[in-house]
C-alpha cells in the first residue's frame, strides 16, 4: 500500500535552501540533490515502516550522496516530512515539530 505525503512548510524551507547551496556550488548539484531527495521519498511512501522511531514518533531516513535525514512521522496513512536536516546541524533541533 503507498501512503500519502505531506510536507510541511518549514521542510520545503529546508529543501529550498539546500537546493540554492548546491547550485551555487556547481551547476547541476541541485538538481541531483533534489532526485535524491524524490527517489527517497519514494521509497518511503511505498515502505514508510522500514525505519526505525529514533525519538518519540520521529523517523529517519539518510539521503544518497547527500549529509541530509529525512525527518519525519507516520499518521494513519499519511507520512509527515517534517525536516530535511543537514547532518551538520545541531542535533537537537532535528526532532522539534
Amino acid at each position: 500500500m503507498i501512503y500519502g505525503l505531506m510536507i510541511n512548510e518549514e521542510a520545503y524551507e529546508d529543501l529550498q535552501r539546500a537546493y540554492d547551496y548546491y547550485e551555487d556550488e556547481r551547476t547541476g548539484l541541485g538538481e541531483e540533490f533534489l532526485e535524491k531527495i524524490e527517489d527517497r521519498l519514494d521509497y518511503l511512501k511505498k515502505y514508510p515502516l522500514h525505519f526505525n522511531k529514533v525519538e518519540d514518533d520521529f523517523r529517519q531516513t539518510l539521503i544518497d550522496k547527500f549529509p541530509f535525514v529525512i525527518v519525519y512521522e507516520i499518521q494513519r496513512r499519511e507520512i509527515i516530512v517534517y525536516s530535511f536536516f543537514h547532518c551538520s546541524q545541531n542535533p537537537d533541533k532535528k526532532f522539534k515539530k
